[in-house]
């Protein structure tokens, strides 16, 4: 009733019902456009830090001349102190009023996305983070060796031997960054003018290891996946599951990827075009053409992966498990219940004549700040720069009844300051998380409008259902001795298994293969994680009252023996499968120099405010893909972005979601000449 369908909304009984006559009354036939936004391509999940965190003290990216982000670290350091201080003095001094025009709540990709477009757009706009570091699940953080003492760094600033280990805490693996396209994400940056401040390096693949086989059996235990059109991944599953294998990947590679096909569809409409009101029929005009050429394929790419499989006759064994792994890589769910298009997209950026992919420079932390820095720039047009507020909680929306009908006004965090917002609240908190806020921000329950509004959000949150957790494993080793052609990204998981297993898949990358400046000269970062398997329920007698109230603090489980233990014994999972990369990685992580991390689902919860450390959305009861809302909420002035709302998981989907909610602020007229600019400049089609 109150949330709309990502921007389905607009077209699904209007545009589809009239120009295909084929829509049924079934909500998994949203349309292919909206479902080709609904990951993209993002192998790597989104994962966490660990449990003592230091944010990283640097800028890995070339700023343009009107913009100060050399000290943005430090900048943020001293505003945050000031903050604290200013809250610890005055307590009792009237709360501080700011007046912003978009007030955007957390600055994970979505969040950024949002905030960096709003600020585009000419709006003066302020994106609040709890923590102190920006970027969310996709935040980096750093750890010195073991080996230097204290202050040996600082007093040799230029001895590569004393620099810190610099960790991603979540994503790694991308592609579509490192070149105009179609990628939402890359959009985001083209539209805000810092596309070209990151240093991308490119490659072609990542190692798979089954350990449903021995070492020793390297024919089946270990393969490669290459990018391209050369048949080189042709050659690989010839090599590991036989010919016939390969003939029925090949076939199907060749439906999906045909001209006018499935893949091709999955991306026809940017979500530059889209938003989340009425107005979407102005700036989608431009693409009717492509919206009818997509035709009946909407219901396909909106159902699940396995329905393509079935419909083009892809059958034997390896290749489903294959897409399996693939679509749980990209969504936490095997291809029965991952929509079709993120993985029809995803065809397309591994298959396609020369296709590559991508790691930025500096770690992921160089993207985060591209997206800050435009979100900061000084763009010249009498509006003051946007601002990044970190260590700034939010308690309350600020919530009142109008006409009868619930509206947000702004938001009150930690501290008291209260920053009023005249156009609008994008959330970038996830759904759950953003139920409890407004259930602590209702004042008067006699307004009943504002209490029906926040009941509808709860409601939707209740039915909402996650994935799992995560553990993870942050290692800084000595490099010596490891294979010179070692590649970046491996998983590791038993194909005879359900992918969905607990601790069955881990995922592991090692970016200082492509830049030694992340640790220490001599040393590579590891970052290992079993992706969206860990059972949060066993943990979560750890909490008060051994339940999450949806409301993560810095303090609210204590690392006791029990936990300890527990933490010890599901990091054993990440070891091994380590060791099917480098078998002595163990003695290499007690090296004198070496770091070790392990965070568990409480602490993806504790740092990341993930709602029981889940990945993100799945499925509901009964159905089987998830279908979720789109930026506008049940109360005027709120809009949501992030995973839990339309398109979902992954860096693209979570980009494109605050795309929408970014244009859904500003009137179609400033969203179409910002489209026309990006046309005319090539990184729009």
């Amino acid at each position: 009733k109150y949330y709309s369908r990502a921007p389905t909304f607009l077209f699904r009984e209007f545009c589809a019902g009239f120009l295909f006559g084929t829509m049924k009354a079934s909500n998994r036939a949203l349309l292919p456009w909206v479902a080709a936004l609904s990951g993209l391509y993002d192998p790597n999940t989104p994962t966490l830090t660990t449990a003592f965190h230091t944010p990283i003290a640097r800028n890995n990216f070339k700023s343009p001349s009107n913009v100060d982000v050399q000290n943005s670290n430090s900048r943020y350091q001293r505003q945050s102190a000031a903050i604290e201080l200013s809250a610890n003095s005055q307590p009792e001094q009237s709360p501080l009023e700011e007046e912003w025009d978009v007030v955007v709540v957390g600055s994970g990709v979505g969040g950024l996305s949002a905030a960096s477009l709003c600020a585009r757009y000419g709006l003066k706009t302020i994106c609040v983070e709890a923590h102190d570091a920006p970027g969310g699940v996709a935040h980096s953080f750093e750890r010195p060796s073991s080996k230097p003492k204290p202050g040996d760094a600082e007093n040799n600033p230029d001895d590569a031997t004393l620099r810190p280990f610099i960790f991603d805490s979540g994503p790694s693996l991308l592609s579509g960054m490192s070149s105009k396209g179609t990628n939402p994400l890359r959009q985001v940056l083209d539209a805000i003018g810092t596309a070209d401040q990151i240093e991308w390096v490119t490659y072609d693949g990542w190692m798979v290891h089954d350990t449903a086989f021995p070492m020793e059996d390297s024919a089946r235990s270990s393969f490669r996946l290459t990018t391209g059109s050369d048949g080189i991944w042709e050659k690989a599953i010839e090599k590991k599951a036989g010919s016939e294998s390969k003939r029925e990947f090949e076939k199907f590679k060749k439906q999906m990827m045909s001209e006018g096909g499935l893949s091709e569809s999955s991306a026809l409409i940017p979500p530059l075009s889209l938003r989340g009101d009425l107005s979407a029929a102005l700036t989608m005009r431009s693409y009717i053409g492509k919206f009818l050429k997509i035709g009946l394929q909407g219901t396909l790419l909106t159902g699940p992966f396995t329905e393509c499989m079935d419909l083009y006759g892809l059958n034997d064994e390896f290749n489903r498990k294959w897409f399996d792994y693939l679509a749980f890589a990209l969504s936490g769910l095997d291809a029965a219940h991952t929509q079709a298009a993120p993985v029809a997209y995803t065809m397309i950026d591994l298959h396609k004549e020369n296709a590559v992919l991508d790691y930025p420079m500096g770690g992921m932390d160089s993207l985060i700040q591209a997206l800050v820095s435009g979100l900061e720039m000084d763009r010249g047009n009498g509006v003051e720069p946007g601002e990044l507020r970190l260590k700034s909680r939010v308690e309350k929306f600020c919530l009142e009844e109008v006409k009868n009908k619930a509206k947000c006004t702004g938001v009150v965090l930690e501290d008291g300051t209260v920053l009023k917002a005249k156009k609008g609240v994008i959330c970038n908190a996830p759904l759950w998380n953003m139920a409890k806020i407004l259930e602590d921000s209702v004042v008067n329950p006699l307004d009943f409008a504002v209490a029906a509004a926040v009941n509808d959000v709860r409601k939707q949150a209740d039915q909402m259902e996650m994935t799992g957790s995560f553990m993870h494993l942050h290692l800084g080793i000595p490099a010596d001795g490891l294979p010179d052609d070692l590649d970046c990204h491996h998983s590791v998981l038993n194909m005879d298994d359900d992918v969905t297993a607990e601790q069955n898949l881990v995922i592991v990358s090692i970016p200082t293969i492509f830049d030694p400046s992340l640790a220490p000269e001599g040393y590579h970062v590891i970052h290992a994680y079993t992706a969206a398997s860990e059972n949060f329920a066993d943990w979560e007698s750890k909490l008060p009252g051994g339940l999450d109230s949806g409301k993560a603090t810095f303090k609210d489980y204590r690392r006791t023996k029990s936990y300890k233990n527990l933490k010890e014994e599901k990091a054993e999972a990440l070891w091994s499968a380590l060791e099917r990369i480098i078998p002595d990685i163990r003695e290499r992580a007690q090296r004198e120099g070496s770091v070790v991390e392990v965070g568990t689902p409480l602490t993806h919860r504790r740092y990341n405010r993930r709602f029981r450390g889940t990945y993100g959305p799945a499925p509901a009861e009964g159905k089987d893909v998830w279908e979720l809302p789109g930026p506008m909420t049940p109360i005027e002035g709120l809009l949501a972005c992030g995973d839990t709302t339309f398109p979902g998981i992954g860096l693209p989907g979570v980009a494109a979601s605050g795309t929408i909610a970014a244009n859904t602020i500003v009137d179609a007229s400033v969203q179409l000449k910002l489209m026309e600019e990006l046309k005319r400049s090539g990184a729009l089609q």
